[in-house]
């Protein structure tokens, strides 16, 4: 029997071993009949769905937001190709829905069977039973097609969750991940998981459908050789794709043991994993243990969201954020770098209160971020609820991920994400107020636009930082017609216009070809493509508006520490304030004052910056440098 096991490459995701996929046949050639009767293979590859279409008797696929469609026009083609062919599609995708589930078979009539939850065992099961020719009604945790039923699908009983992790199989151990390394895949990643379930229930997260769930871990001595496999592979990154890394007691072993493959092999060098909800100490210790095996790594802080009304709408009540902010001061003594993850576009929240929350995510330490996403409605969260969804006057709409692969080819089918737009507590000229506010910031701070101006109009100017940037967008909407802050603003409607138009999220800019970039790129390519004019219109504003010639001080040393596409030559300049010292202090919220010192600087750009002979070139390198936390030029 010849099996296919396919988990597309995501548009927008990094090439990684395919641990969905990979889960599966190991565990299904743990039965001895499967292992020697079938011949099971991986597909990754995301080329013409023709060329994809490969037959074989089983079609499995693994679906998520990032691969869904591509994945359901694969297997149609593949269903044509093959009519005798048995298609059975898993992953969070699924709809698990008994109603959802039904019009899902109803408008796919290729597809055979649905798996919901876990699948490790309910795949080995479906494999056996095809092979004996038995019926699958008696196996758990499945949708099957059923022509004589009104409704179109027979749901098979609910099935367990796995409680020991040890009746799966694991790619990395059975020369399952061999097979893929041999064929040249050659991943600069490695996803691992070390425990699946998560105690907490937050409405908007499907999280490997096992939210609100008893945590199970997978046995240690299994994760001691996985994790060797990616050391001994050289495999830079590792992704931890726990729910919440840090909430077992054993997980600080691991990193320690992570740190010593490191220092042993040279690998892996980062590592990500999305620590738990409820910030404690150990999430210091496992970031200053990587640190101090020369592992890159950040704290990240998933707060979402600031404000107590909007937490308890989503289910984050019992999540304790004095304690994550009091983490993140203590992480900004010791020096490590921070990382905040919100989002726009949760019920009960309001311009007024985002806009509180945007603000509380700028830290005084310049090595520090913030991630801004747009309210994403997953299939089989509480927030896709129908009820749910008029409670709080969800609306959305259907928008392309992306229209480009890696390679900067077509995708041959776009993937679509349902976005939320709008809600009873955020109507939609609000919703737009909120994502040009939240985006403008993004580009300012994160992406060093007017990060120093940001910091400056704070703590030394004492300027409040929301009515700064309120006033300062209000500029730029009203800019006259060809200047920097008409095309900025420019940028800013267009990619809210296509979010609210269901048309894109990422979009090309002029000055780049067919390059998609996302909106706070985009604004940072409006501005540095005659920066010139953007830092004059800026300083104008601060003389303006706030009369400080400190805070206009700033904007010129902004100018002057900032490469532009066509101005990369080394500098010097004198400034009536020694900005360089006071940043690199990294100082307390509060302070200090901007010295009142007179410096002459000297500014040279990274070579790989004033390497670059096109914009996008330009962009793409200035970017990975203030992803990185690395800098785009020195200060002397």
């Amino acid at each position: 029997m010849q099996v296919a096991v396919h988990q597309f490459d995501g548009v927008t995701t990094f090439q990684a071993l395919p641990l969905a996929a990979g889960l599966l046949v190991a565990s299904a050639r743990r039965d001895a009949r499967i292992a020697n009767e079938a011949a099971l293979a991986i597909h990754t590859a995301r080329v013409d769905p023709d060329e994809a279409a490969q037959p074989a008797d089983v079609l499995a696929y693994s679906t998520y937001v990032w691969n869904e469609r591509y994945s359901l026009e694969v297997a149609r083609r593949a269903k044509a190709r093959t009519p005798g062919a048995f298609v059975v599609l898993g992953g969070p995708s699924v709809p698990r829905r008994p109603e959802r589930a039904a019009a899902f078979l109803r408008e796919h009539d290729f597809v055979d069977a649905l798996v919901f939850g876990e699948g490790e065992l309910a795949f080995r099961e479906v494999l056996r039973a095809l092979l004996d020719q038995l019926p699958l009604e008696e196996i758990p945790g499945l949708a099957l097609r059923a022509s004589a039923r009104p409704e179109g699908a027979l749901l098979t009983a609910p099935r367990a969750r796995i409680t020991d992790l040890a009746e799966t199989g694991s790619p990395y151990l059975d020369g399952t991940f061999d097979a893929l390394l041999g064929q040249g895949a050659g991943p600069g990643a490695a996803i691992l998981e070390t425990n699946r379930g998560c105690p907490f229930a937050c409405t908007f997260c499907d999280w490997g459908q096992a939210i609100n769930s008893k945590v199970h871990e997978l046995p240690a001595e299994r994760l001691h050789k996985e994790l060797a496999f990616v050391a001994r592979h050289r495999i830079p990154y590792l992704y931890i794709v726990d729910a919440n890394f840090g909430i077992r007691r054993r997980d600080l072993g691991l990193i320690r043991e992570i740190g010593r493959l490191k220092q042993a092999e040279g690998a892996p060098q980062y590592v990500f994993f999305h620590l738990t909800k409820n910030a404690t100490e150990r999430h210091l210790e496992v970031v200053l243990a990587l640190r101090e095996a020369g592992i890159g790594t950040h704290l990240a802080l998933s707060a979402q969201d600031f404000e107590p009304r909007v937490l308890l709408a989503v289910k984050r009540e019992n999540i304790d954020l004095d304690k994550a902010l009091e983490l993140r001061r203590i992480c900004h003594e010791r020096g490590i770098p921070t990382f905040n993850e919100l989002i726009l576009g949760l019920p009960e929240q309001t311009y007024d209160s985002f806009a509180r929350s945007m603000v509380k995510a700028v830290t005084p330490w310049p090595r520090d971020a913030f991630q801004l996403y747009l309210a994403r409605i997953i299939e089989n969260a509480e927030m896709a609820a129908p009820e749910y969804r008029a409670r709080f006057g969800i609306e959305t709409r259907r928008v392309s991920i992306a229209s480009f692969q890696r390679d900067g080819a077509a995708t041959p089918v776009p993937e679509l994400e349902e976005i939320v737009v709008a809600t009873a507590a955020m109507p939609p000229d609000d919703f737009r107020r909120a994502f040009q506010f939240g985006f403008f910031l993004a580009a300012a701070h994160n992406l060093k636009l007017l990060d120093v101006v940001l910091q400056v109009a704070w703590r030394a100017a004492r300027i409040d930082l929301r009515d700064f940037l309120e006033g300062l967008l209000a500029r730029i909407a009203s800019a006259p017609e060809g200047t920097a802050f008409a095309r900025v603003q420019a940028v800013l409607d267009r990619y809210a216009d296509a979010v609210e138009g269901g048309e894109a999220m990422v979009l090309p800019a002029a000055e780049t070809g067919s390059h998609l970039w996302a909106v706070e790129d985009g604004v940072l390519i409006a501005a540095l493509s005659d920066a010139a004019s953007f830092y004059a219109e800026v300083a104008a504003y601060a003389r303006d508006g706030f009369g400080s010639e400190l805070l206009e001080e700033s904007v010129r040393f902004q100018r002057f520490v900032t490469p532009a596409f066509g101005d990369c030559a080394a500098r010097r300049a004198e400034f009536a304030a020694d900005f360089e010292a006071w940043r690199a202090l990294e100082p307390a919220a509060e302070g200090p004052a901007v010295p009142q010192r007179q410096r002459e600087l000297s500014w040279t750009p990274s070579p790989p910056l004033a390497a670059q002979q096109d914009l996008r070139g330009f962009i793409l390198v200035y970017l990975a440098a203030v992803h990185a936390r690395s800098p785009t030029g020195s200060v002397a």
